[in-house]
């Protein structure tokens, strides 16, 4: 039950930090960028710095459109939610659950048949799924994000969760968390707007990393202290190298980077995106423009979401 909150409630704490400026003027200060914005929890920010002026529109039109009619949720659906945000934000929660939790601590302490590496088996193998099937991961994206999962595994499988004074910290800040989000009920969520939900979405990304940082592993300063550099580019793609420590240990990898109208965003991410939305790709269609006299935001040349064959982005990947 205690690995199941912990996992789950990654949903839930918060550090609320002022987000830098989207810079996407070099490859690698737009990579730069989109690390310091997932570690700040800033996701629209985020999607604005992966995507042009005109597709960032086009996905919050989508996503406002989608959000307006949403899958009905089931009875059981909703009572689960609204049972799960009485239990974390009623009254005496935190004395509550520490004390729902303490039995189960003290029998899997030091079990290596414990909750914990049964549920990291289950998320590596989700995660490599995930992470292989996604349209939005290059080959070379793939490998580091497989790293990554590789890295966090390992490190939930040999990390003690049992221990009561961290778990009465984890407690602690889901509880805290869970009031600041300001809703019991599934449909108050989904009433939340476009702004709300992408501030309610940085609170749970951010509770995430409090939550692990609680127990040895600091994603936002492996994030933010990132090795970002241009290793090879043609004035329209680039390759980034990037390279970061996390739990210990060095990862590293390449990112495929294309240029539009004088700004730099992910290749993968906007090949991925202009294959989905054709329509969206012949609107930004324009002649390439020059870094020294860079065109209106969301125009781009026509050929810039797919790589040619012969440039740093294929050569590397």
């Amino acid at each position: 039950m205690f690995t199941l909150v912990i996992a789950g409630a990654g949903a839930l704490a918060a550090c609320h930090h002022a987000p830098p400026p989207p810079s996407n003027v070099t490859p690698e200060k737009a990579v730069a960028t989109s690390l310091r914005l997932t570690a700040t929890g800033d996701f629209d920010g985020l999607m604005k710095n992966r995507l042009p002026a005109a597709d960032y529109a086009r996905w919050r039109e989508e996503w406002e459109q989608s959000h307006a009619q949403p899958l009905p949720a089931s009875v059981s659906q909703q009572k689960q939610f609204a049972e799960i945000m009485q239990m974390l934000t009623g009254p005496g929660a935190e004395a509550k659950l520490a004390k729902r939790l303490q039995p189960e601590l003290s029998k899997f302490r030091g079990d290596k048949n414990a909750p914990a590496p049964i549920f990291a088996g289950i998320v590596e193998a989700a995660g490599k799924q995930m992470i292989e099937e996604s349209p939005q991961l290059g080959p070379a994206q793939q490998k580091l994000a497989t790293q990554v999962l590789t890295t966090v595994i390992g490190w939930a499988r040999t990390t003690d969760f049992s221990d009561p004074k961290k778990a009465q910290k984890a407690i602690d800040l889901v509880c805290a968390t869970a009031r600041q989000l300001h809703v019991q009920t599934l449909e108050q969520w989904r009433a939340l707007d476009y702004a709300q939900t992408m501030r309610n979405y940085g609170t749970l990304w951010n509770g995430l990393e409090s939550l692990l940082d609680i127990y040895g592993l600091d994603v936002a300063k492996s994030l933010t202290d990132a090795d970002v550099q241009n290793s090879a580019t043609d004035g329209t793609h680039a390759m980034v190298k990037l390279d970061m420590r996390l739990a210990g240990k060095t990862l590293g990898g390449e990112w495929p980077m294309v240029k539009e109208a004088g700004h730099w965003y992910d290749a993968a991410l906007l090949a991925a995106w202009r294959k989905a939305h054709p329509a969206s790709a012949a609107i930004t269609a324009a002649p390439a423009t020059s870094a020294d006299q860079p065109a209106s935001p969301g125009t781009a040349p026509a050929n810039a979401a797919t790589p040619p064959t012969a440039t740093p982005t294929s050569a590397h990947s």
